[in-house]
């Protein structure tokens, strides 16, 4: 009989939200002010993305608050990209992906999903939707809207659509677009950061994490993808 395994937190997943927690205090600390807003929204979003690259089904849950929170953050940093990516389409792919992985469970594992590996044709798929999907939404952003960082937000938004239904279907070539879009929301909140916005910081420790993670969440899935 299969024995059931239990999502358990390993080292490096404690030492990610003990740096997240860390250095959101400092970064407070320093600027002599507390942003409810963003620390929720970074604390939620760092311990969501440790539970999904350990393939646990609960990371939806902290996903769904995480999402809801950035979409207003977005928003009053003139990220419209992210903003609406997060409220339209992040927020109902939470619960999407609940019933998706709720039905490709691993063997002998309750809440954690299977993993599998993308073909060629695929991949080369993902790639030239993400690249059109960023060129007609920079086209929109800088001709419509006075949206901030508009090539930069563009690509996130699109590589993290992408990266989403990678996610939802299981895929653990996921991480590469995760990868890709978290370096590049480590430059675009630097910016904001930089111009005086205090919940850039908070943003930039956030994706900083994220970054960290979605290597360890490429070497995890892909051992599973292999199981």
């Amino acid at each position: 009989m299969a024995t059931t395994q239990k999502t358990t937190l390993k080292p490096f997943d404690l030492v990610i939200i003990i740096l997240t927690v860390g250095s959101a205090i400092a970064y407070s600390l320093i600027k002599g002010q507390f942003e409810l807003l963003g620390t929720v929204a970074l604390m939620m979003g760092v311990t969501g993305t440790v539970l999904s690259a350990k393939r646990s089904i609960w990371n939806f849950l902290f996903g769904a608050v995480n999402v809801s929170l950035y979409a207003i953050i977005a928003y009053k940093t003139s990220n419209y990209g992210q903003a609406g990516l997060n409220a339209l389409y992040y927020l109902p792919m939470q619960f999407i992906g609940w019933w998706a992985w709720s039905h490709r469970k691993a063997e002998g594992e309750k809440s954690k999903v299977k993993s599998r590996s993308m073909t060629t044709g695929q991949m080369l798929l993902a790639i030239v939707g993400t690249a059109l999907g960023t060129l007609v939404l920079w086209y929109v952003l800088s001709h419509y809207t006075d949206a901030s960082q508009p090539l930069k937000d563009s690509f996130v938004t699109t590589v993290f659509i992408v990266g989403q239904i990678l996610m939802t279907l299981a895929f653990w070539q996921q991480w590469f677009f995760w990868l890709a879009g978290n370096i590049l929301n480590v430059v675009l909140w630097a910016v904001v950061m930089a111009e005086g916005e205090m919940l850039g910081g908070l943003m930039l420790i956030k994706y900083s994490m994220y970054t960290i993670n979605s290597i360890n969440g490429i070497l995890i899935w892909r051992k599973s993808s292999e199981g």
